[in-house]
Formats: C-alpha cells, structure tokens, sequence
C-alpha cells in the first residue's frame, strides 16, 4: 500500500457499524497506526487507539466512554476525546486526536 500524505482524507471503513456511545478500533498499515473512532452525540472523533499511561500496549477501544471522556481499561487513566487532554492520570501525555468525517457512510480520517 502506497503512503498517503498526512493531510488527505483517507478512508478506514463503514460508518454504520459504530452506533452510539460506542468506539471502533482501525489500524492504518502505511503508517503502522492504531486509531478509535468513537461515536458520541451522532459526532464521530478520532484519536490514537494506544493510552500514553503505561510502555504497555493497552488499547483505548476497550475502555469505558462516558459521552466524550474515555477511559483507560488498564490503568484507569482519563481523557477527553475531543481534544485528547489528559483529565486523570497516571497519564501525562496527552492523546493525538484527528480529523475525522462520514460521507456516504464511509469514515474518513486525516492521518
């Protein structure tokens, strides 16, 4: 697969399988990127996948998400999806969030 440039919207999958309060995981092969897209309010947000908490691998999409604050399943570690701040520690680094849009039904990131 051929990289695209960071400023393009590419897209990652349906819209239709994320209702509500609920996050998706993607991963982007030609940037070796874990991303969630969750779904709050009928808005789509995007941020890293990974928790800063920890060098531990410990994927975001699993945790809890209480309207736009999720929260780490491993360290229980808080932030807020639309801007990706940290709101609990023991993380201090905060998220990478990202553009995201539907069209069509197909999310589209810009990573």
């Amino acid at each position: 697969m051929t990289e695209l440039p960071v400023d393009v919207f590419r897209p990652i999958g349906r819209g239709d399988p994320i209702p509500n309060d609920f996050v998706a995981p993607f991963y982007l092969d030609d940037r070796k990127l874990r991303v969630s897209i969750a779904r709050v309010d009928n808005r789509l947000y995007a941020f890293d996948d990974l928790c800063t908490c920890s060098d531990e691998a410990c994927p975001l999409s699993g945790g809890l998400l209480k309207g736009t604050t999720i929260m780490c399943q491993c360290h229980g570690s808080r932030f807020d999806i639309a801007t990706g701040s940290v709101l609990n520690g023991p993380a201090t680094e905060r998220l990478n969030t990202y553009e995201v849009q539907e069209v069509d039904g197909s999310i589209r990131i810009r990573a």
